[in-house]
């Protein structure tokens, strides 16, 4: 067989074109997304000629690369190194909310990530749509390096399945929770072009909802660019600050309290043949120590009963079903944004018959105040980077004074 036959039979062959095929469908699917935002863009122009309008639209296209992660051993079936794409629709903040001030103007909007995660076949492809804030760190005329947060809702093509997928071991659902972080500096060309270029990690987790749920950890470099399709009113200022006139008030010294509860689900069919209920209640002690951050300490109380299972499985008798409840104190910081709360948690167990995830655990939670005291929340149950499970519930805050200061 001559050196032409071997180059045609591999490169004409049913799999590499199955494979050609699949990425020039994901780029045109890219690509054809792009151009409709843009064609609605240049439609909606004419509507913001306004010379009370000053529009702070930003749209921006990323090409990242980068590779699996396997943080277990059964991941390492899907290592490869793959591109992957990001369209982003977000705008310049201009001081408006108090919060937009104390981080120093950040920019706030939506991501749409895809990647083919190095078409295995047992693993398919990774979608997410991921609203963010990206935090200015570093800023000056034209230059900006900053921190990206995103947190949304993210779809992987063929999740587990124990007859037509058995080998995918990372994910056990359509349907996952899409976290991304993001190192970024930008440099602005002039007041159109803004090029970009930073490193990530793409986290995809259904947070032990159904499992196997090792997730799919995604660490990526990327290059970009920015355009802004509007031009800036001259008659508006650039920045809204708002007025600030001399006063006098008493400034209450005191610890915020903040007491709840969560319920998990935790969808082990596919281990024990049954499902799960877990409960998990709460205190937290935060102390201000400015506009943005509070810090603090913690204690949790936390059942889950699919630890009787696992001791059961293991040998080990359970004569008495609440001897698994586990106890914890831990470390808490809470990033406050106007109703946001971003609270983070490191702590240690006190107690617990199962002890297989080791004694340490930490817990990432979201709240939002519907009221001065009431508020709702979602925390991720984390050991060691691997999820536990996912909770949802309500909470309760009030401050505890311990003194007050007069300020003029």
């Amino acid at each position: 067989m001559t050196i032409r036959h071997k180059f045609e039979l591999y490169f004409i062959s049913p799999p590499y074109l199955n494979q050609l095929s699949r990425k020039i469908s994901a780029i045109l699917r890219i690509t054809s997304i792009f151009l409709i935002i843009m064609a609605g863009v240049n439609q909606a122009s004419a509507q913001f000629e306004h010379k009370l309008f000053s529009s702070n639209l930003i749209i921006e296209g990323k090409i990242h690369y980068g590779f699996l992660y396997a943080q277990h051993l059964e991941l390492e079936l899907f290592n490869a190194h793959f591109p992957a794409f990001e369209i982003i629709i977000q705008k310049l903040t201009y001081g408006k909310n108090k919060w937009e001030r104390d981080y120093n103007f950040p920019l706030i909007g939506v991501s749409m990530f895809y990647s083919g995660v190095g078409n295995n076949p047992s693993l398919g492809s990774a979608y997410g749509l991921m609203p963010f804030i990206n935090f200015p760190l570093f800023k000056t005329k034209n230059f900006t390096a900053g921190f990206r947060l995103a947190l949304g809702i993210g779809y992987i093509t063929k999740p587990f399945d124990r007859i037509s997928n058995f080998k995918n071991l990372a994910i056990g659902s359509h349907l996952n929770a899409a976290i991304n972080l993001m190192v970024e500096a930008r440099y602005r060309i002039n007041y159109f072009l803004t090029v970009t270029a930073g490193v990530s990690l793409q986290h995809f987790s259904n947070g032990s909802l159904k499992l196997p749920n090792y997730g799919i950890n995604l660490p990526l470099l990327n290059i970009g660019i920015a355009y802004r399709p509007f031009k800036e009113n001259l008659n508006i200022s650039g920045r809204f600050f708002a007025p600030v006139e001399p006063y006098s008030a008493i400034v209450r010294r005191s610890v915020e309290v903040n007491i709840g509860g969560f319920l998990g689900f935790k969808n082990m069919v596919a281990v024990y043949g049954k499902n799960y209920l877990v409960t998990h209640f709460y205190g937290n002690a935060f102390l201000r120590v400015s506009p943005k951050s509070k810090f603090g300490i913690g204690l949790d109380l936390s059942y889950d009963p699919s630890q009787v299972t696992l001791l059961e499985k293991s040998g080990t008798p359970v004569s008495n079903k609440l001897s698994v409840i586990r106890p914890g104190v831990n470390g808490a910081y809470q990033l406050v944004m106007s109703r946001l709360g971003f609270i983070f948690n490191l702590g240690c167990y006190l107690g617990g018959k199962e002890k297989s995830n080791g004694p340490f655990y930490e817990k990432i939670s979201v709240q939002y105040g519907f009221t001065k005291n009431l508020y709702a929340a979602v925390m991720l149950k984390v050991h060691w980077g691997r999820a536990d499970y996912i909770g949802w519930g309500f909470g309760y805050r009030f401050d505890v004074s311990y003194g007050k200061k007069t300020v003029k």
